[in-house]
């Protein structure tokens, strides 16, 4: 979502991943009940549900996988670029504000000097974990560049351990009705917050450089295979364990890696690919301010016109990756 690495040579087979996860990411929005609600307008509708639990199960690694992807480049990352962060923080306000006169135009909002200011506060949690992240990455990269293999492997199963299968067996036995989580979860005092957590970003950010540094290459048709297996089994589970999807769920972070793996192994340069790449957090911006919500809402996502609302949805998003790669990039000349 966010660059990584300001680094010439770009990999078009990672920036291409960059924009099937943006998509992603706009699906499971699609999906959720506080914006988009396709599940529960498809709650009586068997196999239009189905359908789309299974590209949730697809999808739902897509914020793991941006991590992942972090962690890969930023593995020979030695300094903390102020630049870097302050572009972050000046994107999301920037937008915050396009949502906030937007919303005044269209959508009858009232105007407020005192929300002017509340508006410089840089509210997006992926961002602010990014950043964080970010802050401690060079840090973390020395530790995985100056420890053998022997002692990464440890490492990488210890992280895995404790904040990957600590995590989804205490959720699944809150599904259970057997409420542990909050006294045994190894993340916090309110359970596991689902893997919206700094501990989340931070253990994808350490696997994308444990991977950098195994340098794995398993056959493509088995990563597919698996991608889609897994996929499968968490799409029949999810009906009686929903913290299948939570981002700590082992098979979601299972999935990001097979999903990162199957990119990395494709062989492309295509300087567009690279270019619209660019535009993936100014697009989840606007995806996830006020007024795109209320156009979602009134005009893509009704019961009436449910079988054709993911199509119109992927075309509005279609419509972002076009433009809004154009306007970033003379955003960040201005900036």
């Amino acid at each position: 979502m966010i660059e990584s690495e300001n680094h010439k040579a770009r990999n078009s087979n990672i920036e291409l991943l960059r924009l099937v996860l943006m998509l992603m990411v706009i699906l499971l929005h699609f999906n959720n009940r506080t914006m988009g609600g396709a599940f529960e307008f498809s709650a009586n509708l068997p196999l239009n549900n189905f359908y789309l639990h299974f590209l949730e199960s697809l999808s739902i690694c897509a914020v793991n996988c941006f991590m992942i992807i972090s962690g890969y480049f930023l593995y020979t990352n030695t300094k903390i670029k102020t630049g870097k962060i302050l572009d972050i923080i000046l994107i999301v306000i920037f937008y915050r504000y396009i949502n906030y006169f937007i919303q005044i135009l269209f959508f009858n909002e009232s105007f407020s000097f005192k929300h002017l200011i509340y508006l410089l506060l840089p509210m997006n949690y992926f961002a602010i974990f990014y950043i964080v992240s970010y802050i401690f990455s060079p840090f973390i990269a020395k530790i995985w560049n100056n420890i053998d293999d022997k002692k990464s492997n440890i490492l990488i199963a210890i992280i895995f351990l404790i904040f990957i299968l600590v995590p989804t067996f205490l959720d699944i036995a809150d599904n259970l009705n057997i409420n542990i989580s909050d006294s045994l979860s190894p993340i916090s005092t309110q359970g596991n917050e689902r893997g919206y957590s700094i501990v989340q970003f931070i253990s994808m950010l350490s696997l994308g450089m444990w991977l950098r540094k195994k340098s794995l290459n398993p056959p493509m048709y088995i990563l597919i295979i698996f991608y889609l297996l897994t996929s499968l089994i968490m799409t029949f589970l999810v009906k009686h364990l929903s913290s299948i999807y939570n981002y700590c769920s082992i098979l979601t972070v299972i999935n990001a890696v097979l999903l990162f793996l199957i990119f990395h192994k494709l062989k492309i340069e295509n300087r567009f690919i690279n270019f619209c790449s660019k535009s993936c957090f100014a697009i989840f911006c606007i995806h996830t301010s006020g007024f795109s919500n209320s156009l979602w809402r009134k005009y893509f996502i009704t019961y009436e016109h449910f079988s054709n609302g993911l199509a119109l949805d992927f075309c509005k998003c279609i419509f972002y990756v076009y433009f809004l790669s154009y306007f970033q990039y003379f955003f960040q000349i201005i900036i």
